[in-house]
Order: structure tokens, then C-alpha cells, then sequence
């Protein structure tokens, strides 16, 4: 089967249903508790999810690294600890993509018989991904049949922590009838369970890094929004400085980017570019009021390799 993810390609959209609230006074994000030892030090970042090549990101100027625990999505081509051993040679930090939200039909723990037999926490297929299922994520049988079983293997491997993908589910779930507070404050327990498990594994400094679903921070409890800023290391972002939907929502995006890099979260920003527009992208992380650390991803959003945007990013630091 074709090994696809669900880094979503139509971005734009999925941000826009999730990020729709507007708070209309922000509240301030609570301290940070819990800080990797080597995320001070980490600068730039890179994207490559599909057959990513260990000596490629081996020879990369990039501090840190986010790829998928398999070359080509099964458990059959997984990385070893052998393999993460030789980036950590290398000085990288190591972040395993993880789709939380969806099943995919391509991973180790899919069953041919749920096409007829779906499990309780088996949703509808994506329309716009076939072969990727919306799941019920706060189901006790979705972390035991999928979650649970796939952390395992990311720790054994040595990742240094996991990249959250589908947080924005949760807006989903709640366009089906589910209360939206109900909604994001099950999605920031899944997030939390997942950071106590891999903790209590593999030590406190396991990196925590949602993508996207920046929304589930204003609709969540209050209780939870603290949760999820103990609890978050870093959050990454698609599409956040160009080819946004619409102004509104991006100012929305950006203020709540703002609260959590204030709060000493790590925004990491990817956006799917031609090499001609480094220059304006650059110019534009350069405007912000608060940091963040940019990557420039090829158009197609494909992650099936890596480009020379820090090589120019360094060698125009003074544009």
C-alpha cells in the first residue's frame, strides 16, 4: 500500500475548522514545568517523514529531526536503535511523527476484518485520505490496540520524544455532536497520557510536540489548558507565515503561537515553499514579535526529503 500521511496536505482548511474561536480576552499561559536539556540549543529543524535516509540526516546541518519510526510506514522497515544511535552521534534530536487521531490502514496494528467489523473506536475514513480513519481517542481499546503498542516501539527505537499529528480530531468529534470543551479536554489527556507513559519510560526529558490543533487551548477547561502547557515541550506549525486561508485566521493562530512561546514552548514552523521564497518567509519570521524556528518544506508537502533552506538561512542571516 502507498505510504501516506497525515501531515495534511490540505492544511488550510482542517486549521480553519479548529482555530475558529476567538477568546476575547487571552488568558495567561501558566509557567513551563518541564524543559528537554538540549532544547536551548536546538536551532533549526527538518521535516522528512518518507524513506528518510539515516546518513542524510546523519550529514545535515539540522539540530533537530522529525521522521517516522519506519522507512516506509510498517513495522517490517522500522528503524532500529542502532539507526537513531548514529543521529545522536551526530548531535540530532530526534522526534518520531505519530498520528494520534487517525488509524492508518498501513500500520502494524490495522485488522482486515474491522473493513466489515470496525472496532468501537473506529470512525469514518478520512474522504480526503483514504486508507486514514477518524478515531475516538479518549477509548480505552484505540490506546491499547494502536497508541500504546506504537509508543513502545518509538521508545525502544531511542527516540528522544514524538510528533503529534491530528490534534485538531477533536473539532471533528465535536461537529458530530460531541461538546466541544468535552472534546479538547479528552484530546489534552490523550496528550497528557501519552507524555506520563513515555516519561515514566524513558525519563523526563521525552519532548512532548503537538502539531497544529492550536484551538484546543482556548476550547478546552481551564484545568486542562494548564495540563497542556506543563506538559507540551514544543508545538509545531504548517502553514502558519504563508499560503494561510485568511488573515483573521491567521492572527488568530499567531496570538495563541505568541501565548505558548511566551509560556518557553518551542515553536517550530514548516512551510511548503519554492527555494525563491525563502528570502519573504525569512523576512517574515524575522517580524514576529515572539521566536520561532523555520522550515522550508518543498511545495507538495510530499516530506520525502530534505532541502537546503538552512544552508541559505545561515548564509543570509543578514538580510
Amino acid at each position: 500500500m502507498k505510504f501516506k500521511y497525515l501531515f495534511t496536505a490540505l492544511i488550510l482548511m482542517t486549521i480553519t475548522s479548529c482555530t475558529a474561536k476567538q477568546p476575547e480576552s487571552p488568558q495567561k499561559a501558566p509557567l513551563k514545568q518541564t524543559i528537554h536539556k538540549a532544547q536551548k540549543d536546538i536551532t533549526s529543524w527538518a521535516y522528512w517523514l518518507q524513506a528518510p535516509s539515516i546518513a542524510g540526516l546523519a550529514e545535515s546541518p539540522y539540530d533537530l529531526i522529525v521522521m517516522d519510526y519506519s522507512a516506509d510506514g510498517t513495522d517490517s522497515k522500522k528503524f532500529t536503535t542502532k539507526d537513531i544511535s548514529v543521529l545522536h552521534k551526530f548531535d540530532k534530536t530526534v522526534l518520531c511523527y505519530f498520528s494520534i487521531g487517525e488509524a492508518e490502514e498501513y500500520r502494524f496494528y490495522w485488522q482486515n476484518k474491522w473493513k466489515d467489523n470496525p472496532p468501537n473506536f473506529l470512525g469514518p475514513e478520512n474522504p480526503d485520505w483514504p486508507a486514514n480513519y477518524k478515531v475516538r481517542y479518549w477509548r480505552e481499546d484505540w490506546w491499547e490496540t494502536g497508541l500504546r503498542p506504537y509508543l513502545d516501539r518509538i521508545l525502544e527505537a531511542g527516540f528522544d520524544g514524538v510528533y503529534l499529528d491530528i490534534i485538531d480530531g477533536y473539532w471533528f468529534w465535536h461537529e458530530q455532536g460531541v461538546d466541544i470543551e468535552s472534546a479538547a479536554d479528552d484530546m489534552v489527556k490523550l496528550i497528557k497520557r501519552i507524555a506520563d507513559y513515555c516519561r515514566a519510560k524513558s525519563g523526563k526529558d521525552f519532548i512532548i510536540c503537538p502539531q497544529n490543533g492550536l484551538g484546543v487551548i482556548a476550547d478546552c477547561s481551564p484545568v486542562y489548558r494548564d495540563v497542556y502547557f506543563k506538559t507540551v515541550n514544543m508545538v509545531g506549525l504548517e502553514s502558519l507565515l504563508t499560503n494561510v486561508f485568511s488573515k483573521e485566521d491567521q492572527n488568530y493562530r499567531l496570538s495563541l503561537a505568541k501565548e505558548l512561546s511566551d509560556s518557553g514552548i518551542t515553536i517550530l514552523d514548516v512551510e511548503y515553499i519554492k527555494e525563491d521564497q525563502y528570502p519573504n518567509y525569512l523576512k517574515k519570521v524575522k517580524a514576529l514579535n515572539f521566536p520561532i524556528i523555520p522550515y522550508g518544506a518543498t511545495p507538495d508537502a510530499a516530506l520525502d526529503t530534505l532541502t537546503d533552506f538552512d544552508r541559505y538561512r545561515r548564509g543570509n542571516k543578514g538580510d
